[in-house]
């Protein structure tokens, strides 16, 4: 992962900025993110499109990405545990910190 990225996105989790969501990247009714949301927005430009209930899908370079795709300069091996973490009830706090200490 870039040193850069991982900077912006550590600090993005950490400033308050973002409300967590649980089990969608970005959720239509509160603008709330996963930590993988976050880190689309950290990558940008990303443009958000609504899909009704489950949330919102992003839209990157001409395609259409389901909700797994990471942006490119921003590969990581471990994305499935870091939705995990969020999803099973972590907070950005303590990803931010899991992000520091082993990415």
């Amino acid at each position: 992962m870039d040193a850069e990225i991982k900077r912006k996105w550590v600090e993005a989790l950490q400033s308050g900025k973002y409300k967590q969501a649980r089990d969608v990247r970005k959720r239509c009714a509160d603008g709330s993110y996963c930590c993988l949301g976050v880190l689309w927005e950290v990558c940008g430009p990303v443009e958000w499109r609504d899909v009704g209930d489950i949330g919102y899908r992003p839209f990157r370079q001409g395609r259409d990405d389901d909700g797994f795709y990471i942006p490119s300069e921003a590969r990581i091996p471990s994305y499935q545990l870091l939705i995990k973490l969020n999803d099973g009830g972590k907070s950005f706090a303590e990803i931010a910190d899991y992000i520091e200490k082993n990415l």
